[in-house]
């Protein structure tokens, strides 16, 4: 028992020191924190681990000028609307002819541009040749290019009305060109044989839309060159008799014209005349209800017969009484 006992006691003194000097040999072989051991066995400081997660100082989220577009060019944007005469589907670019004349301007598409066709976003495959669009530009200062930030196609349109005088046709190429009586300026538009006519008279056909006849014009803008008539309205032409009939609204004698609103269309006319074409010359004053013949010559409506129907004061007294 005591030899077992002994044995037991040395065998524990024994693994004590083993473990003892393991330790030891650790702790002279290991450098301490911070320090690393070179090849020689000095022990040299190492390095401090950088605790900055944006060394350079930039934006947490910079601009990548390979994997991302340039922010939008600053400064006002510039509305272009008018025909795409060409699209190029591969180099991202549309030219466009403004409405009423002017140089052709090229617009580029990227990333950045937003595409509209009738409401609905789209690409640039939605733009085609002979469309109506409407872009608002930029300046992109990093490649002199006219930059679309919005670009919109517009096809979905209704009539529209022009109302004005023939200054030119052309049946060769089935076109007409109207001044706008608004505007003053020259509109032209196409035709067909789905071109209806009709005339203030009755009937017309495509022969009464003549140089100097003055026409109504419904239309629907195209995407093509010109927009299409759909409906047009002769209201004179040259060399036609007209008759009108209602009260006088201005009068001039000294350049020998009145303004009539026509009762039976609610329009007002110049007519032109001279002393001998009015059958009462003393009794024609603003108010009189009048009765005119008058021929359309291609510039004015020229009176050949004016008939007071009734004075200025008689007239009053009629719509008083309605």
């Amino acid at each position: 028992m005591t030899l077992g006992m002994t044995r037991n006691i040395l065998g524990s003194a024994i693994l004590a020191l083993a473990l003892t000097v393991t330790i030891h040999a650790q702790s002279t072989t290991q450098p301490p924190a911070g320090k690393t051991a070179s090849a020689t066995g000095t022990a040299t400081t190492a390095p401090a681990p950088s605790t900055s997660l944006n060394p350079t100082g930039s934006e947490d989220n910079p601009y990548d000028p390979i994997l991302e577009p340039p922010p939008l060019p600053k400064g006002k944007a510039t509305l272009i609307g008018g025909i795409a005469t060409s699209v190029d589907h591969v180099r991202n670019h549309i030219t466009i002819r403004p409405f009423g004349g002017g140089a052709k301007v090229k617009v580029f598409v990227d990333e950045r541009s937003h595409i509209y066709r009738n409401g609905v976003e789209t690409t640039v495959l939605g733009i085609h040749k002979g469309d109506r669009v409407y872009a608002d530009t930029m300046l992109d200062p990093s490649n002199d290019r006219i930059l679309a930030r919005n670009l919109r196609v517009v096809t979905d349109t209704g009539l529209a009305e022009v109302r004005g005088q023939v200054i030119a046709t052309r049946p060769d190429r089935e076109t007409i060109t109207v001044r706008d009586q608004l505007s003053a300026k020259p509109v032209t538009f196409s035709v067909s044989g789905a071109t209806s006519y009709s005339s203030t008279k009755g009937a017309a056909d495509a022969g009464d839309v003549q140089p100097g006849s003055l026409i109504d014009v419904q239309f629907s803008p195209h995407r093509g060159e010109h927009d299409i008539a759909r409906q047009i309205v002769v209201i004179a032409k040259p060399g036609d008799n007209y008759i009108f009939a209602g009260v006088v609204t201005n009068l001039d004698m000294r350049t020998g014209s009145l303004f009539v609103d026509n009762q039976s269309d609610d329009q007002s006319y110049e007519i032109h005349f001279t002393p001998a074409d009015v059958a009462d010359l003393r009794q024609l004053k603003i108010g009189s209800q009048v009765t005119a013949r008058a021929t359309f010559d291609g510039k004015q409506y020229k009176a050949s017969n004016i008939r007071i129907e009734s004075a200025a004061g008689q007239a009053g007294e009629e719509s008083q009484a309605r």
